[in-house]
């Protein structure tokens, strides 16, 4: 059961980086490209980009109850700087604030992920730059519509939450098995539906 669990949440995380960081790459490419194109690429996915991580989110507190406190310690600073970010780069898409803004809360974010990961994988602090970097490639891939190039983006952006899942121990972290089991009939059918359904409007729109 742990290991079915700690693959859900793996996946969903994995799936948030894939989707998700084509989002903070756009942002990051803004000194660059076109802003009014960027903005009109971007607003129809990143609302339901973001649902990936609400759910993984959803899983580790009700899956998980004990890991959260693992997960934050030693990294209160880096999880202020993450909600920072989200919080400025989802209010400044949606109200086309000015673009340096939308830079500003991608740089925060891609920058907070890799600064967790690092944490995670007990790596030092510069390891933080490769996730801006991945998420601004990822960023160049879509905007340009090089869809081939999409999925190996996409997986490099994900690759680092298996090796940082890798890292955890979640021994006596996990909710009770019953709550597992009542968990495992709500959330096993749903995930592979959103999954399908997430990736189906990436590849309809890349027509």
């Amino acid at each position: 059961m742990e290991a079915l669990w700690l693959t859900v949440l793996g996946v969903l995380t994995a799936g948030y980086f894939a989707l998700a960081g084509f989002d903070y790459g756009s942002g990051l490419l803004l000194p660059f490209r076109s802003r009014a194109e960027t903005y009109r690429s971007v607003t129809q996915f990143f609302l339901g980009n973001e649902v990936w991580l609400v759910a993984a989110i959803g899983v580790l507190f009700a899956a998980f109850p004990r890991l959260e406190g693992e997960l934050l310690s030693g990294a209160h600073s880096t999880f202020t700087l993450l909600l920072a970010g989200l919080v400025l780069f989802m209010a400044s898409v949606q109200l086309r604030l000015w673009w340096w803004l939308v830079f500003t809360g991608a740089l925060m974010v891609s920058a907070g992920w890799g600064l967790f990961l690092a944490h995670l994988l007990d790596a030092p602090w510069p390891v933080a730059f490769v996730m801006p970097v991945l998420f601004a490639v990822h960023g160049w891939v879509f905007q340009t519509r090089r869809w081939k190039l999409f999925p190996v983006t996409a997986s490099l952006c994900a690759l680092p939450i298996p090796l940082a899942f890798g890292s955890i121990d979640v021994t006596g972290l996990m909710a009770h098995p019953d709550t597992l089991g009542l968990l495992a009939w709500v959330a096993i059918p749903i995930i592979p539906l959103v999954v399908v359904l997430q990736w189906s409007i990436v590849a309809l729109s890349s027509r």
